[in-house]
């Protein structure tokens, strides 16, 4: 008869990360869209791309990469979010500033900082460029004294221009490759941060739903009925869920539904995640945050308390342990003290299925559709040698 702990307990393990890993994702994404965090991010990029690097030290830069919610402010990048070609990509209110606009876009709405309205031709971009240059190097100009680019900047621009041969065509192609360049690597820099927001999600998750993998693992492995009704509610999961959608790299604001939309369709999934993770923790014993009363029985071999719904005993005081009647009753402080020392007792479980949630969805559904196929490739094989064998008693062979 096929039976794997240890591959039964992994497959448990892997969904239990797989669910908080979505759910970590939508709640992450229902921050990213209530914060406007890749309006935010396309934003720094923009700027990192048109203003020369500010030299800082080294914790004004690491306090730099953890702010999420930077909003770049100063003549350049007000000037070309300013312009007719960007300002009315993004809608009113709380989220003007677009969350995506195209490479065409960008060099066109650069052009117009740079040459004003009008035609754009050869002399005016070579005379713009020029005059940026000579007022940065501290060279006067008479008739433009208004630095409107960095001079670093203007250089890398003014190359642009020479290595198109004063082709205002192919000017305009390699501008926007350039944009194209960078946004590959914003993208990058969106996806470290919403890898730590998942980190830090993750632990909180883990905290609240007391998911401290040494836990789960010591319980699946003496507990054969949690193990089977996980296995069957993967089961279940697998071949109602072919794919899993990473939703949180959108790279063209055609891909973005409208807020209200986008938020409400969040909800639901979260909604449906959730209800997936009460039945898991209902399993499995987990939970951090107490219900206001829990029922206590006594094991009549053991002698061991019994607590319904189940909680961490090492994680009460002695005053919560006092029984009346049969139950523990808990107030809000109580509760909140079972929380801090939760948070004591299980750092260590918690950080490592933090660590798990922040790879993310895609990784673990595609480990969980592996760990299953190789269930059922070693249950055919085991199945088949088993009925090998009855078939040969049957037939007055020795059987070994």
């Amino acid at each position: 008869m096929f039976n794997s702990v240890a591959l039964d307990v992994a497959i448990s393990l892997v969904f239990i990360y797989l669910l908080y890993s979505l759910l970590a994702t939508v709640l992450s994404e229902i921050i990213a869209t209530t914060l406007g965090l890749r309006a935010r991010n396309l934003k720094e990029a923009v700027d990192r791309m048109l203003s020369d690097q500010k030299v800082t030290n080294f914790w004004l830069r690491f306090w730099d990469s953890l702010n999420f919610m930077k909003n770049p402010n100063n003549k350049v990048i007000n000037a070309f979010y300013n312009t007719s070609e960007i300002k009315y990509l993004g809608s009113q209110g709380m989220f003007s500033i677009p969350s995506a606009f195209k490479a065409s876009s960008f060099s066109k709405a650069l052009l117009n900082i740079l040459l004003g309205d009008g035609p754009v031709t050869r002399e005016k971009v070579e005379s713009a460029l020029g005059t940026i240059i000579r007022s940065a190097e501290g060279v006067t100009d008479e008739d433009k004294k208004i630095k409107i680019l960095d001079s670093e900047t203007a250089k890398y621009i003014l190359g642009l221009w020479e290595d198109s041969g004063g082709d205002l065509e192919k000017f305009k192609l390699q501008i926007e490759a350039w944009f194209d360049r960078t946004m590959e690597q914003a993208t990058e820099w969106y996806k470290r941060k919403i890898q730590i927001v998942l980190l830090v999600l993750g632990f909180f998750m883990a905290w609240f739903f007391y998911a401290d993998t040494f836990m789960i693992v010591k319980n699946l492995s003496v507990d054969k009925s949690a193990r089977e009704q996980m296995v069957s509610m993967v089961n279940a999961y697998v071949q109602n869920n072919k794919t899993v959608i990473d939703n949180t790299i959108k790279k063209d604001s055609a891909d973005l539904k409208s807020f209200n939309q986008k938020l409400d369709s969040l909800m639901a999934v979260k909604s449906k995640l959730e209800a997936d993770i009460a039945v898991a923790s209902g399993i499995l014993g987990l939970g951090g945050w107490l219900p206001d009363t829990v029922i206590v029985a006594v094991d009549a071999k053991s002698k061991l308390k019994i607590y319904n719904p189940q909680l961490d005993p090492a994680s009460l005081s002695g005053k919560e342990t006092v029984l009346s009647g049969g139950k523990i009753h808990f107030t809000f402080k109580e509760k909140l003290n079972y929380m801090l020392r939760l948070f004591y007792h299980h750092f260590f479980g918690f950080l490592i299925t933090a660590i798990a949630i922040s790879l993310g969805a895609p990784f673990w559904f595609d480990l969980l559709n592996k760990l299953m196929k190789l269930r059922v490739a070693i249950k055919e094989k085991v199945g088949g040698s088993t009925s090998s064998l009855v078939r040969k008693d049957a037939g007055g062979e020795a059987v070994g």
